[in-house]
């Protein structure tokens, strides 16, 4: 049980001290802590009575992100000692320049706390006991704007953390059809209408694409649709997100080294149920809908084959190369679902996509194509926000022609090079010319066994969530 509490007054002995690398050389502690970036060290009192932490804040300036490492760092380590921690925010705003508004603080040392905090889900017979924390964020104003946005983060954690449990469940507790339940059961009570399209259905509405990627299974494909529209006639911002439970490669099937992580590949999906959560119950103001397509890609005498062509929702012929590509092939149907049967106005699609993306970028940033200036810029906004990292790719026409098929309309791979920009090209040719952003989360949708990221745990990280909340909200 997790509890965030704001107080105005700041008390004179408090857990939590966070200096700049420069005050620990003027206080002398030498080798005991020298105040580099993200450094702690516990300090107890006594025979053992009480105790306090440093926390380095280094010497550079510190972002958004920073502020939620540093918080997510410091509760982390007096955890272990006390049920109430005490951490003065009008310390840390002062020390990081006063570049942030009071609720821009507390909004980020409340995500960082609240995600450091989760715990993982495990299936062992013997679960450990869970600990009530209560963190005290003292030397800001309990005022309603202050209290509104710490509601938002407690909204948009939830969101997160049924993001991270869901990424890290095995396939066989997640069909297609199990997560699409579990995420209606989260949208229960909340002004979002929940709609599951299953296999008859999405036969009938012709989303060839989806359903050639989910006949490989015994267990059906199916299309989630999330409407919250809280404007009249506000336009509609579509959120589409890969939703492969399982993901073998089909009969491209993948290397033993990656079978670890097939049960993953619906991080997007997951991300964008997460964003949707916290809209809905912090009440934002703008139409959004979210389209996620969820299906399992196996290997059986009725799956995909290199050399099939397919049709899709939009018309569009397809020429699979690769049955490894499979998500394109799924965000193809959903894209143009999004424009089509729910007249979105933009769109942007996430998904765990290309193990290109992952191998040029890492684990602390996702690539970005966009085609639309002013959607683009509001989406850079958002990250700056969010605090999420993302670069931008560019893309040529040169790069188009990659996906050009000689026998359909496109084919599903683009050739040995600009894997990241051709898989999301291939996607972008199915959304009608609306504005279009794609973020490719391969690298950083888990965080392996060593968070690079204080608010990470092990496992799925959330990551795009809190971007597209801030994109929609």
């Amino acid at each position: 049980m997790m509890k965030i509490m704001l107080r105005r007054e700041v008390p004179q002995k408090r857990t939590i001290y966070f200096l700049k690398k420069e005050e620990a050389s003027q206080k002398r502690m030498g080798k005991l802590f020298e105040g580099n970036y993200l450094e702690s060290r516990v300090v107890c009192e006594g025979q053992g009575d009480g105790f306090f932490v440093y926390v380095g804040l280094g010497e550079d300036s510190i972002d958004v992100n920073g502020v939620k490492n540093i918080c997510a760092k410091a509760v982390k380590e007096a955890k272990p000692y006390t049920e109430q921690i005490w951490l003065s925010l009008a310390e840390l705003g002062e020390r990081t320049g006063k570049r942030y508004e009071e609720r821009e603080l507390v909004g980020a040392a409340a995500e960082g706390i609240l995600l450091a905090c989760h715990e993982p889900v495990v299936y062992q017979s013997k679960q450990k006991e869970k600990k009530a924390l209560t963190v005290v964020l003292c030397g800001v104003e309990p005022s309603a704007e202050n209290e509104r946005k710490l509601d938002e983060k407690r909204a948009l954690a939830e969101g997160i953390c049924f993001a991270r449990d869901a990424v890290a469940k095995p396939s066989n507790l997640l069909r297609p059809e199990m997560f699409a339940q579990e995420v209606k059961a989260l949208f229960s009570g909340l002004p979002v209408e929940v709609e599951i399209y299953d296999a008859a259905r999405l036969e009938e509405m012709g989303l060839e694409a989806l359903l050639t990627v989910g006949k490989g299974s015994a267990f059906l494909p199916c299309l989630t649709v999330l409407r919250y529209l809280p404007e009249k006639d506000g336009e509609i911002t579509a959120l589409v997100g890969k939703g492969v439970t399982v993901d073998t490669g089909g009969y491209c099937v993948k290397g033993a080294k990656s079978m670890a992580g097939i049960k993953g590949d619906m991080a997007g999906a997951a991300a964008v149920a997460a964003a949707m959560y916290a809209l809905a119950k912090s009440g934002g103001r703008h139409n959004t809908v979210a389209v996620l397509p969820m299906c399992e890609n196996r290997i059986s005498p009725d799956a995909m084959l290199p050399g099939d062509i397919i049709s899709s929702y939009g018309g569009k012929t397809i020429e699979i190369l690769n049955t490894d590509a499979e998500g394109r092939l799924i965000l193809a149907d959903a894209v143009a679902f999004a424009v089509r049967h729910e007249s979105a106005a933009r769109v942007l699609d996430i998904a765990t996509l290309t193990g290109a993306a992952a191998i040029a970028f890492g684990k602390c940033m996702s690539p970005v194509l966009a085609d639309d200036e002013s959607f683009y810029e509001a989406f850079a906004q958002a990250a700056q926000r969010s605090g999420e990292h993302y670069v931008r790719l560019p893309f040529f026409r040169e790069h188009e022609k990659m996906i050009e098929s000689r026998l359909a309309d496109v084919k599903n791979l683009g050739g040995e090079t600009c894997g990241s920009i051709t898989g999301g090209l291939f996607i972008r040719a199915f959304a009608e010319g609306k504005p279009w952003i794609h973020l490719d989360i391969a690298g950083t949708a888990e965080a392996g066994t060593e968070p690079i990221r204080e608010y990470y745990t092990a496992g799925g990280t959330g990551v795009g969530a809190t971007t597209m909340f801030e994109l929609c909200f």
